[in-house]
């Protein structure tokens, strides 16, 4: 879906065309209720993150774009200097439940997962990339004792979607596989993947979550480490940033007005914003463990989050070395929230 911010064209406006999700929280950068004096955004509200990276990365497609945040550090690592990287983050999730089991199978706890194989969809995944730092840091397991066995979710074929060196872990891929299959035949003994296989959408018996009480697991975790994991982040190309040096800035600006909007929304219990039972009391815990602006962009307020995302990136061969926050990130006035 493409949509413009402004009703009417403005010759001063600079157009920037972006690419991202269809969340709540960018909801009034496509409806209007954003506006900018010196952009005319021309969004493409995209459904699938992957289908954004790919038509960003490979097809040319925008000059800004939401962008997974593992794929954008290891750009950077690597030298490669394209992309703007704002600190704006429309993809945030805490990932204790993005491991899967099986009911019967031999890993009952963390710790059990060192020397099994375990299947991922890409070492590159940001989703994964989280989990595992989580497993090394928190529950002490040796990723290296770990197979890893790379296959699409639910469709066989999925690609790295940036070359890596990952000559130090045991990699082999499974081409003609699911993630899904390999699990339930006991193939592997367990999957990390953002997106839950079929089995797990379908609550088949024989599958669950390592972390069976995972929420709860995740807000102690908030609690003690004062990280919210960070899974996409906003770039711009580097041609158009530098023909147009304010625009980042305001973009940056809009994105953050969009979402303190979406804040506002949720916390609302006079008429829920949301088709979900206790929406605005969930968003109230939410406050009270994370803060009154529980969704920060800016630096400065995850600086905490990002610092631990590039330890695990240079722990994991995502970066051939360890990025710095303020080398990743474009430094700019730290936008007020409402």
């Amino acid at each position: 879906m493409i949509f413009t911010s402004e009703t009417t064209a403005s010759a001063e406006r600079i157009p920037v065309r972006a690419g991202f999700g269809d969340y709540d929280h960018t909801r009034d950068l496509w409806t209007g209720g954003v506006t900018s004096d010196t952009l005319a955004l021309d969004a493409d509200v995209v459904g699938a993150p992957e289908e954004i990276f790919s038509r960003f990365l490979e097809g040319g497609e925008w000059d800004a774009a939401e962008m997974s945040f593992a794929v954008t550090a290891a750009l950077r690592g690597r030298g490669d200097d394209s992309l703007v990287v704002l600190p704006v983050f429309p993809g945030r999730s805490f990932r204790h439940g993005s491991i899967y089991v099986r009911s019967d199978g031999p890993v009952a706890e963390p710790a059990d997962l060192a020397g099994r194989r375990v299947g991922i969809p890409v070492w590159a995944q940001t989703a994964g990339v989280q989990v595992r730092g989580l497993l090394a840091s928190e529950h002490g397991v040796d990723l290296r004792s770990i197979e890893w066995v790379r296959a699409g979710v639910d469709t066989p074929g999925r690609e790295e979607p940036v070359g890596l060196p990952l000559d130090s872990y045991r990699i082999r891929s499974a081409p003609g596989a699911t993630l899904d299959r390999l699990l339930l035949d006991g193939e592997v003994d367990a999957v990390i993947s953002a997106r839950p296989p079929a089995s797990v959408e379908r609550r088949d018996p024989r599958v669950r979550r390592l972390f069976k009480k995972h929420t709860f697991d995740e807000m102690d975790y908030a609690r003690r480490s004062g990280v919210f994991p960070i899974m996409h982040v906003l770039v711009m190309r580097r041609e158009f940033h530098d023909a147009h040096p304010g625009a980042a800035h305001e973009l940056q600006r809009m994105f953050t007005e969009a979402k303190d909007r979406s804040v506002r929304r949720a916390l609302n219990s006079v008429v829920p914003s949301y088709p979900l039972p206790w929406a605005a009391a969930n968003a109230a815990r939410a406050r009270d463990l994370i803060g009154d602006d529980f969704w920060p962009y800016g630096v400065e307020s995850n600086r905490t989050t990002i610092e631990l995302f590039l330890d695990h990136c240079a722990d994991q061969s995502i970066t051939p070395r360890r990025l710095g926050v303020d080398e990743l990130f474009l430094r700019a006035p730290e936008p007020a929230s409402a």
